[in-house]
């Protein structure tokens, strides 16, 4: 891999290269640019005024046609961009709808969680003998669901 980036082996590349697009004398003289009045068409000839008429005419109507073409897709567009402005616009009524009854559960759940220890401390049970009553609760839901 170092002998392709060397400067060593590469002289034949360049010999290559050379071949294939000629000496730089060739290109030298065949350089020139074409002239700005030469056509691959053939010459041009003088314009008829009818037929410049009739020509500006049509090329007219070609771009009246396309003008319509692209009033219709922009105005599909504009349509298309309001539609989806619509759209964003009910969605994030939907998404501060959400958050605001999710803020509201969380608040409920967090008083409910709340009163329930202040219960129980006035009750005078722990956290642990509310577990062992709920898993008897439990238990015994599952035995009549079984029986």
């Amino acid at each position: 891999m170092d002998s392709r980036y060397s400067t060593g082996g590469s002289a034949h590349y360049r010999d290559n290269r050379t071949q294939l697009f000629g000496s730089s004398h060739a290109r030298q003289v065949n350089s020139q640019p074409p002239s700005r009045m030469d056509s691959p068409y053939g010459s041009l000839s003088t314009p008829n005024p009818k037929h410049n008429e009739a020509y500006l005419s049509s090329l007219e109507s070609q771009n009246n046609e396309d003008l319509d073409g692209m009033s219709y897709k922009v105005a599909a567009l504009k349509n298309l961009g309001l539609q989806m402005g619509d759209e964003i616009n009910k969605s994030m009524r939907l998404n501060e709808d959400l958050t605001d009854k999710f803020e509201r559960g969380r608040v409920s759940l967090k008083q409910t969680y709340n009163r329930m220890i202040v219960m129980s401390r006035a009750a005078g049970l722990t956290w642990k003998m509310w577990i062992v009553f709920f898993l008897l609760f439990f238990l015994l839901c599952f035995y009549l669901w079984l029986f």
